[in-house]
């Protein structure tokens, strides 16, 4: 099995390991996180923390998912998650996807991690499209998918069911042709 690592300005973006499940419950378990993620449970119990970190690695090795820690490079302290989900090889695509500590929204760490799974997807992995989704409501996660050059393609209307309320999910993205555009590069796959 293939293992990735980047390395940003501010940022190191790792697999996770079995020492961070602590640094990772911390953070998961933040009521705003919940509050504005599509799929995060209301309840993270260490169980289910581990269960979950055999499961990316699973998805990792059968290439369904790739998700990573995201670390300041400083001093190495776990702030979140940034990932491609749902890779289809049938259609060459995969959505991206990420949650950080509320201590460190608005810094720019998330749109700094996600530029390096446009990376992973456009340059390494090879697809035609990321997606990216999230909850209408919230706007920080629409401005990190715009920052990155992604395009709105629609919102599914009371898309999802949470804590007893229908919410409208907001649905952007962003072509290989256009990631080699904005980045100026050329296509290299």
């Amino acid at each position: 099995m293939r293992h990735f690592s980047f390395t940003t300005d501010r940022l190191i973006i790792r697999e996770y390991v079995r020492s961070d499940i602590d640094d990772f419950l911390e953070i998961v378990r933040q009521p705003e996180i919940y509050a504005t993620t599509y799929g995060i449970p209301k309840e993270y119990p260490k169980r289910r923390a581990k269960e979950w970190f055999r499961f990316i690695k699973n998805n990792m090795r059968t290439m369904q998912s790739f998700e990573f820690g995201m670390f300041l490079k400083d001093n190495e302290q776990y702030i979140g998650n940034i990932g491609l989900i749902n890779i289809s090889a049938n259609h060459n695509h995969a959505d991206i996807s990420y949650y950080i500590d509320t201590e460190f929204r608005n810094s720019g760490f998330t749109t700094e991690a996600a530029r390096e799974m446009l990376h992973l997807g456009f340059d390494i992995f090879g697809f035609e499209k990321i997606s990216g989704l999230c909850m209408s409501v919230n706007l920080a996660s629409r401005r990190v998918m715009e920052k990155i050059g992604m395009i709105y393609e629609g919102t599914l209307r009371n898309d999802l069911y949470k804590d007893g309320v229908y919410y409208d999910i907001d649905h952007l993205s962003i072509l290989r042709n256009e990631y080699y555009t904005l980045n100026k590069r050329e296509n290299i796959i």
